[in-house]
Order: structure tokens, then C-alpha cells, then sequence
């Protein structure tokens, strides 16, 4: 006997299908508003609006029309994007803040006037001074045959640790703490707690050490400590890009500096985020591991002292709910432990600034090196302390429950509905 038409099919069986599409559309039209809102891409617009201002950051301040002009322009196609974007995004709240929020600065800078005119002529820039090479026997080589090899750590947040080894750890710290000490270079933190309830601290002063190396260098001393960030040294020299071994770049006057020294190929990254410093570093792995036989603490070497590390599941004081703080690290795009460090640092003080910190120190480290983005994987604390699945990045999120909804249903739908042979 062949398989039955549905004609054929019992009651009971048309019956239970009709109920089985029956849910399968009222779900569908309570997640449609979900759905919809989740098509709606007008982050993207702001990421690529921020990479485009971020680009054009060494604009010549001496002419401000040629500023204004490419500013303007960003701007346009950013207003560009946000329209393109309006039939997804018709219910969503943040897109029409951001529309309104644009098109006021495009009012508020005359980008309509602006832009209508030709594009101003590039100024001519004076040519640059004869470089001056640095002397052979100030050229750091190592000791072993084959190009040399670095390492990398970074400090920043409640405070968060990577060291050379590629360890990450959350610790107390407070008060003054080697980070570096060798024959070359030494490094200290100062953190103060961020607040009487909660167990975090934050650092509030770097201190680096240039050891003297002649005739390379003198010895050079940088303090800098929160609203002080100089672009010179204690001694009141900084050195220029062209005729010193040891100088300083003031990337953001007051926010951003950062220290090379020639002759030991090793770059420093100084950050004020918020009341707080941040701390990068790449060194020759030689000389970065000096010292790993004695007792003398070096946290970019040895790590923390244990008793100092904390423990995320003791989470004494809750200052922001969860989910918030997982959509604000998202935003910026921290990954892997700097995602976690950040959610850490919101829930704990509520201090958005320490978002910032945490995908600042994640772009620093792919600026100083790509290479250095290696390093153990996610940490466990969203998921194992505080039981939260979603690890905040879209690219490993979990499937939406929509889409799982759907195929229950189906499921359902195809068992009941068999066709008896």
C-alpha cells in the first residue's frame, strides 16, 4: 500500500499540525520584532566613522581649512551610512539618537557649506631635517643568531596583568609594585583604591628608569601620575626622533605618551584613561627575562604575588548589572581577557572609563606587535563565576533563540505528522 495523501491522515494528526504551525507562527511574530532590530547595522557606521577620524589624526593643525574640509567629509559619509541603514533600523531607539546627534554636528561645523566647496590644497610642508642614524654600538642585537625576538606586558584597569610569559592575572597591589627591574630598565606602579566598598585598585603613577648606558645614553627618569603626563623627562630633556637614542612622543598631550629607547629596541606606551594609567611594553625577550633566577619581584616577569591575586568569584561589591557591562565591553571591542577584565572592572566600580582602559590595552598590543595577540584564549569568569554564557562577541555567540524556537517546533511538527504506511 502506497503512503496516504493527507486526506488520509487521522484527525487527531491534521489537528496537531494545525496547532503545530499555529505555534510556530505566534512565535515567529513575537521574535519578529527581535529579529528586525537585530538587522540593524548602524554600529557599523559608527566603527567605520571612528577608523576614519582615527586615520586622519596627523591632519596639519596649521591649516584648518584643509582640516575642516576632511573632517566634514568623514561626517557626510558618516551620515551617508546612518541613511542607508534606515529601512532596518526604523524601530530602533539608538539609530534615530545617532541620526539626530550627526546631523547636528554637520550643522554645528557648516560641513554643508564646507564640503560645496573644492577641496583647499594640501599645505606644503617644510622639508624634513637630514636624519641622524643612530651609532652602530647603539643598536641593540642579540646574542643568539636570527632576528630578534620580543615580549610583551601590559598593565591597566582593576588592575590586569599580561606578563612576558603571556600569563594574565587580576591583582590588588596596592601601593607601589615592581613591574621591570634589570641592568637596562626599571619599571614601578603606584595603585590607589578606587573605592572604600570595593577591592579594586587603579594605578595612579608610573615611574620608568632608563638605566645609563653610555655613550649611548645617560640615565633618564619619567614620572608620570594621574592629570600628569609630561613629554619630558625629570631632567627636563625629551630627546627628538631624529638625534637621540632615548626620547619621548607626546601622542596626546596630557592622555598619551610614548618613550622608545634605541638601544635596547624597546617602546613604552603610557595611557591616562579616566583617574587612571595604563601601562605597556615591548622589550627584547633577552633582556625582558633578566633576572628570572633571583628572588626580586619583577610582575612583568614573575607574575603577582599570590596572595595579591583576586579571586573573581569573591566578588564583594556589585556596581553594575551584568548585561550592561557585557554591551559597554562589547562596544569596544575587547576579546578574550580583555573582555573579561573589562566586565570584571564594570561590575565592580560602575567606572565606564575602565572599557576604555581594557580595548585600549588590546589595540596597544597589536600596535607594539600583531604577534603579541597570541596567549591563552577566554579566561572563565563570565562563564564558571558569575554563570553568564554569552561571551559578548557575536563571532562565537551561541545560536538566538528564535532560530532554536524554529527548529523545536519542526521537530514537533514532523514527528506528529508522519504518514502511516
Amino acid at each position: 500500500m502506497g503512503p496516504r495523501s493527507i486526506g488520509d491522515c487521522p484527525l487527531l494528526t491534521v489537528r496537531l499540525t494545525f496547532f503545530s504551525l499555529l505555534i510556530l507562527f505566534l512565535i515567529i511574530a513575537s521574535n519578529f520584532e527581535n529579529i528586525a532590530a537585530s538587522s540593524c547595522r548602524v554600529e557599523l557606521c559608527s566603527i567605520q566613522f571612528r577608523r576614519a577620524i582615527q586615520a586622519q589624526t596627523d591632519l596639519p593643525l596649521e591649516d584648518l581649512s584643509y582640516s575642516r574640509y576632511h573632517y566634514c567629509t568623514v561626517l557626510r559619509s558618516y551620515a551617508d551610512c546612518i541613511r542607508a541603514t534606515a529601512r532596518s533600523c526604523r524601530g530602533d531607539l539608538s539609530y534615530h539618537s545617532i541620526y539626530t546627534l550627526v546631523m547636528q554636528w554637520l550643522d554645528k561645523k557648516n560641513c554643508t557649506i564646507i564640503t560645496a566647496k573644492e577641496m583647499p590644497e594640501h599645505p606644503q610642508k617644510q622639508p624634513l631635517k637630514p636624519k641622524l642614524l643612530v651609532p652602530s654600538k647603539c643598536k641593540f642585537r642579540s646574542s643568539h643568531s636570527g632576528p630578534v625576538k620580543f615580549s610583551h606586558c601590559g598593565l591597566f584597569g582593576d588592575p590586569h596583568l599580561r606578563t612576558f610569559y603571556d600569563e594574565f592575572q587580576t591583582c590588588r597591589t596596592l601601593g607601589a609594585w615592581p613591574l621591570i627591574d634589570n641592568p637596562y630598565i626599571a619599571v614601578q606602579v603606584t595603585n590607589k583604591q578606587v573605592s572604600p566598598e570595593s577591592k579594586a585598585t587603579g594605578t595612579t603613577k608610573v615611574t620608568v628608569l632608563i638605566r645609563d648606558h653610555r655613550p649611548c645614553t645617560k640615565e633618564k627618569t619619567y614620572e608620570a601620575e594621574t592629570n600628569s603626563l609630561p613629554k619630558v623627562f625629570v631632567d627636563g630633556t625629551n630627546g627628538t626622533i631624529n638625534d637621540a637614542t632615548v626620547f619621548i612622543e607626546d601622542k596626546e598631550p596630557g592622555t598619551h605618551v610614548e618613550i622608545h629607547a634605541r638601544h635596547m629596541s624597546t617602546h613604552i606606551i603610557i595611557r591616562q584613561i579616566g583617574k587612571y594609567l595604563t601601562f605597556a611594553i615591548k622589550i627584547p625577550e633577552e633582556i625582558a627575562r633578566l633576572g628570572e633566577g633571583s628572588e626580586a619581584l619583577q610582575m612583568c616577569l614573575k607574575g603577582c604575588p599570590q596572595r595579591e591575586l583576586i579571586n573573581y568569584g569573591q566578588l564583594v561589591h556589585v556596581a553594575m548589572p551584568v548585561q550592561e557591562a557585557v554591551n559597554i565591553c562589547t562596544k569596544w571591542n575587547a576579546t578574550d581577557f580583555y573582555f573579561d577584565a573589562c566586565v570584571f572592572d564594570l561590575i565592580t566600580t560602575g567606572d565606564k572609563s575602565f572599557s576604555k582602559a581594557a580595548g585600549d590595552a588590546r589595540r596597544d598590543v597589536y600596535y607594539l606587535n600583531p604577534s603579541f595577540a597570541r596567549g591563552k584564549n577566554r579566561t572563565y569568569f563570565l562563564r564558571e563565576t558569575i554563570g553568564y554564557s554569552d561571551n559578548g562577541t557575536p563571532e562565537n555567540s551561541a545560536p538566538g533563540r528564535p532560530l532554536i524556537q524554529f527548529v523545536i517546533v519542526i521537530c514537533l511538527w514532523l514527528s506528529f505528522c508522519k504518514v502511516i504506511v
